[in-house]
């Protein structure tokens, strides 16, 4: 029997406190009469939920989950004691986000990214926000400019750390025109910039590649103009500064202000670009 996770079952005997399934492996547990089916008859057979009631004893349900053991979540806060925060996950029974599990103090409607585990001492299920034990860093299946699925768990004044597919980490460096625009739980998709050895992710919100250095043009003009013409950034730029002003790689911007450059729209200086005078364009 997998506690956390779906299992197919077959009914074996109906008692008055509900039903009593056999599984495929050959465990039985009891389906409670209110979770049951309507007509559910002995010989029937279903997919049911196993998770541990209020006595470490597993039970079946038909509801289904959220998300199951050793999946990540995004999850509604439903009450917070001090044992911990009670998380809306899709069943009757709440479940336990331990106190000693939570990055922060948690109240009632908050959202919290978890992962969902089988508490190795009581057997039960119980989430918690300490996500890097169990991120994947084996990115050989991904390559860059890859279209990813993202969600946000972590948010700095610098910098926002997301989960990937539900698998990896990825980080967002932010700009001036993108700060406070995230909160934790958040969803959407980006596309990946860079993948380090360690197996931890640069991430865009834009397409990487040729179409994307075409919008990044424009977004170079637009941060000149509203500068007044001039930036203190260059091709010598440190690729931090380059990313921390723009969200882009050294590589890339190289590739764009050469390209405005040819086109006669900007110069390019040691220490800075500037919009080329109106008479050299």
């Amino acid at each position: 029997m997998r506690i956390g996770q779906y299992e197919k079952a077959r009914v074996q005997e109906e008692k008055p406190q509900g039903f009593y399934l056999e599984l495929e492996d050959g465990d039985r547990v009891l389906l409670p009469g209110s979770k049951a089916p309507k007509d559910l008859q002995e010989g029937d057979e279903l997919t049911v939920f196993i998770y541990v009631d209020n006595e470490g004893r597993p039970i079946a349900t038909t509801q289904k989950p959220y998300a199951t053991v050793g999946e990540f979540a995004v999850l509604e806060v439903i009450d917070a004691s001090d044992i911990g925060a009670f998380l809306d996950w899709g069943l009757d029974k709440d479940l336990l986000l331990p106190f000693k599990q939570q990055l922060g103090e948690l109240r009632k409607g908050d959202r919290c990214v978890v992962f969902i585990l089988e508490d190795e001492r009581t057997g039960r299920i119980v989430a918690t926000e300490k996500l890097k034990a169990f991120i994947d860093y084996d990115t050989s299946p991904l390559h860059i400019s890859q279209k990813v699925k993202l969600t946000v768990y972590d948010v700095s004044a610098e910098y926002v750390d997301f989960l990937v597919d539900n698998r990896y980490t990825g980080r967002l460096f932010l700009t001036p025109g993108n700060k406070d625009t995230f909160e934790i739980g958040d969803t959407g998709e980006g596309y990946i910039q860079n993948i380090h050895e360690d197996g931890k992710l640069d991430l865009s919100l834009n397409p990487i590649g040729y179409y994307a250095t075409m919008d990044s043009s424009g977004d170079v003009l637009k941060k000149l103009q509203d500068a007044g013409g001039r930036l203190p950034i260059s091709d010598n730029s440190s690729p931090e500064d380059i990313r921390r002003e723009f969200g882009l790689s050294k590589k890339a911007f190289k590739k764009i202000i050469g390209g405005l450059f040819r086109k006669g729209l900007i110069l390019i200086n040691e220490n800075e670009i500037a919009l080329a005078p109106k008479r050299e364009r």
